[in-house]
């Protein structure tokens, strides 16, 4: 259904708070968004601000940080409170609401046209504990405030009426879950006696403020009259996040939570967020931490008779979108993920939200185009992605968020451009984070001159991957079938990176959507898509496809192909012009698994003097060899790489195509070629001075430490088992282990190599030097070569990732190197240095200050290394 409805005219409704806002002035009702042209009404006297809500389906969203995306008025960046810094990420940086307005143009030759802005609303000057401002908009004093370092509400409300004289719209995130970090405990916490050694963190602190907005400024619970209150929960931080009662109830992180069963915070709510609504315009929100927040609190907050929802209708909107974060994965083939999200869409008896994140899909994007696992998870995760959402087509999809790492923090360049792809050709709403097009690293980087992080020209209209999005924005464009058509899976390849195909349909339209996740060629054999088909779009891929006559095709596609296909009429000629040659695999299909090199044999017609292996449908490592006379044929195949693999041959004769069918197997080899150990001193992980200190928050203990490593390697694969003094998973990461970052480097023989370990303010030890790296945390895991690395940048991104796994009881963490996605032949004599630190939010490292806080490390000046425990050993048969 469309989304659209007439609008009605109604004024503004300026909602009290302890100090009122500027007046609003009076708004433009209109039927529909105007042009950005001439006949938009002028904003002094008829601002457009209610605009009927759009169908969402056919949006592009655009997510910014205020703060970090451009500064349009200089003299709203410093209030004096130390709070500013320009050259810091952790202070403001002096992005503004002015600055969103003057760079509309940039984001509508994009091909946005929603644009999602961080909290606009008055943050925590400055946070001791996290030694960090409020700048991000999570931390508020006020939540129906404009912030004064991002402008006041008349910019807000003219950036609302520029967007929608362009016939743009806004979404606002927001949060009910936690104001600033206000409070906390100087000793033991007694859920008896929540007020026992409470205090304010103020009282350390003159310029930090409590909340300032009622009724959330009753934050301290030594008064009896906030503590009757009830305002807030009054807990330590979430350390069971399997516990319903402390995911509700207890403080994420250090952030004052909100008790959000009191009925005067439900109503203050409602009111606050009623105001955006009506004072601004705001067509949609983004709902932070809603997993945190208890479910009837949803209902009423939405849908009661005051509520958001009536509130939007009262303005025209008929579907106000709103959009929830419950930042969760699902293991590979299970749906356990999806199951915790769609709970909070909640019954038809008592709805909550209409749409949620896609943070499954986005995972498994990340693992199997940044990290090479098989591309069957993505053809699952998509199926998924069709199922389990009440409407997929409203479900926003991404691969860059502002609260983990970015896609190119671990994928290269080839999927990168290839997962933006994915996600404009499938139902749902593309977001795009703000520096996407420009191909940034840094997650939260500023993108103007001057701002932390800023690199020179970034609102760059002419970049490759600029470029890139606006085709991608017009494909979506081109038509309905993108935005409301149909989807059904075709293939995954289950054997590892390689082919992902889906059809679009829509009435009689259809489009064919293939792409290859390997960094290799592989040849498709056998896909279900009937009829004849032209490339409409991407490329690596053929110019047209002709099925046979079982309706399969057969075609080739390059290393990290994207292409879409439209059905054409067969062309006249259409017909095999070389006869396919009798190919056939005689050797019987194992039914156990095998653990050895063995022989393939069958026959081809006489006259074929040459045929080719494929190997899992490799085309760049193909094997050639040679055939008999009287036709026949055999190869031997190697079966030596360590662990257990289910893999598939074909027999391939490239002159007239014919193709064995598949040779299905179970590669598995038990014993490793070498092994060996090495043991690392305990309590040593206190850098390379012995001064530093760790993290001080209280999750972090001694996960830095390493204890020992053993080593398993055979053929190509490099099985890699540290041992730490503690493994911990407080805060559900996806690898298994948190409260540690793992830099592990590989000096391999006769390889190109550095000896600078990036962003690490470290070398190599000795003489060596390392040419292969991983980086592995919790939420993370990538690989990057010594090409193009240099002190301050790591080096060139492969796209593929070891397996990681940890196991908490025996304090172990396993890297599993695969020979096919590393290109390491052979593992013996490779140097392997295991090094140990913390990561921030976004999987960066986390820095390091002469005094430790809850989430740096102390003891040492910011450029000292980023060293807290190294292990160095050789892999050797000896």
């Amino acid at each position: 259904m469309r989304w659209l409805t007439s609008a009605l005219a109604l004024p503004l409704v300026a909602c009290g708070s302890d100090t009122p806002p500027p007046a609003p002035v009076e708004s433009t009702t209109a039927s529909a968004p105007a042009e950005a042209d001439t006949t938009c009404p002028d904003f002094e006297t008829s601002p457009l601000l209610h605009v009927p809500s759009p169908d969402w389906r056919k949006q592009v969203v655009y997510m910014l940080f205020i703060d970090r995306f451009d500064d349009g008025d200089p003299d709203n960046n410093d209030t004096g409170a130390g709070e500013y810094d320009p050259t810091s990420p952790a202070h403001f940086n002096g992005g503004d609401l002015q600055g969103v307005i003057d760079r509309l143009d940039y984001l509508q030759s994009l091909g946005v046209t929603t644009v999602w802005i961080s909290p606009p609303v008055e943050n925590q000057l400055w946070s001791t504990p996290y030694a960090a401002a409020g700048w991000h908009g999570y931390w508020a004093v006020d939540f129906k405030k404009v912030d004064p370092h991002f402008g006041d509400l008349e910019t807000y409300q003219r950036l609302s009426h520029e967007l929608h004289c362009r016939g743009m719209y806004l979404i606002q995130d927001i949060v009910a879950n936690h104001v600033g970090n206000f409070y906390a405990w100087n000793g033991p916490y007694d859920p008896e006696n929540r007020a026992e050694n409470f205090y304010l963190l103020e009282e350390d602190t003159a310029y930090r403020d409590r909340p300032t907005q009622p009724p959330f400024d009753q934050v301290d619970i030594r008064d009896p009259e906030q503590a009757a209150a009830d305002i807030y929960h009054w807990a330590p931080e979430i350390d069971d996040f399997d516990d319903p009662e402390k995911q509700f109830t207890w403080s994420l992180g250090l952030l004052s939570d909100i008790n959000t069963t009191n009925p005067v915070v439900i109503e203050a709510f409602k009111e606050t967020y009623r105001y955006w609504i009506e004072a601004v315009g705001v067509d949609g929100y983004r709902i932070d931490t809603v997993i945190y927040v208890d479910h009837p609190f949803w209902h009423r907050f939405l849908h009661d008779d005051n509520g958001i929802m009536a509130a939007a209708r009262g303005t025209g909107r008929d579907h106000f979108l709103q959009f929830g974060e419950v930042l969760v994965a699902s293991e590979p083939f299970q749906t356990d993920g999806e199951k915790r999200i769609t709970a909070y869409f909640g019954t038809p008896e008592r709805p909550e939200l209409n749409s949620m994140l896609g943070f499954p899909l986005y995972y498994t994007i990340g693992r199997v185009l940044a990290q090479g696992q098989p591309a069957a998870q993505l053809a699952f995760r998509i199926e998924q992605h069709m199922t389990q959402y009440p409407d997929p087509q409203v479900t926003p999809t991404f691969i860059d968020n502002h609260d983990t790492m970015r896609f190119l923090g671990s994928g290269s360049q080839a999927a990168f451009r290839q997962a933006l792809a994915l996600i404009y050709a499938l139902p749902g709403i593309p977001i795009l984070y703000q520096g996407t097009e420009q191909a940034l690293q840094e997650p939260r980087q500023a993108m103007f001159e001057g701002g932390w992080g800023a690199e020179p020209g970034i609102f760059d209209e002419s970049s490759s991957h600029f470029r890139w999005l606006q085709e991608l924005a017009a494909l979506r464009a081109s038509g309905p079938i993108w935005t409301e058509g149909d989807l059904t899976v075709l293939f995954g390849e289950e054997a590892g990176p390689g082919l992902v195909a889906f059809r679009r349909d829509l009435g009689t339209e259809s489009a064919l959507v293939v792409l290859n996740s390997a960094n290799h060629g592989v040849l498709v054999d056998g896909l279900a898509a009937a009829g004849t088909w032209s490339r409409s779009f991407g490329d690596g891929a053929p110019d047209a496809l002709t099925s046979k006559a079982d309706g399969t095709l057969t075609f080739a596609l390059e290393a990290r192909a994207f292409a879409i296909f439209s059905p054409t009429p067969p062309a006249a000629d259409v017909g095999q012009s070389t006869p396919r040659a009798a190919l056939a695999i005689e050797t019987p299909i194992p039914t156990e698994a095998i653990g050895e090199d063995f022989i393939l044999s069958g026959t081809v017609e006489p006259g074929i003097t040459a045929l080719r292996l494929l190997r899992n449908g490799n085309l760049d490592d193909a094997l050639d060899f040679a055939v008999a006379g009287d036709g026949r044929w055999e190869v031997e195949v190697p079966v030596r790489d360590l662990g257990t693999a289910r893999e598939f041959l074909q027999v391939y004769e490239p002159v007239s195509g014919a193709l064995s069918p598949r040779w299905p197997f179970e590669a598995t080899v038990i014993d490793a070629a070498m092994a060996g150990s090495a043991e690392d001193a305990p309590d040593d992980a206190f850098g390379p001075t012995g001064d530093y200190l760790s993290p001080q928050q209280p999750a972090s203990g001694s996960q830095r430490e390493i204890l020992g490593a053993r080593w398993r390697a055979s053929g190509r694969n490099l099985e890699l088992r540290l041992t730490m003094a503690e493994v911990t998973n407080v805060w559900k990461p996806p690898n298994g282990f948190d409260n540690l970052l793992l830099s592990t480097f590989f000096a391999v023989p006769g390889q190109d190599s550095v000896r600078a370990l990036p962003l690490m303010n470290a070398d190599m030890p000795g003489e060596a030097g390392w040419s292969l790296a991983h980086v592995g945390y919790g939420w993370g895991s990538y690989t990057f070569a010594a090409g193009g690395a240099t002190a301050a940048r790591q080096g060139d991104r492969l796209g593929v990732s070891p397996t990681v796994a940890a196991d908490k009881a025996a304090r172990e963490i396993t890297l599993v190197f695969e020979r096919a996605k590393l290109g390491v032949d052979d593992w013996e004599g490779v140097e392997v240095y295991v090094t140990t630190w913390s990561h921030n939010g976004e999987g960066g490292y986390s820095l390091i200050e002469p005094e430790p806080s809850n989430w740096n490390f102390g003891g040492a000046p910011p450029d000292a290394s980023r060293l807290m425990d190294t292990l160095q050993f050789r892999i050797s048969a000896n």
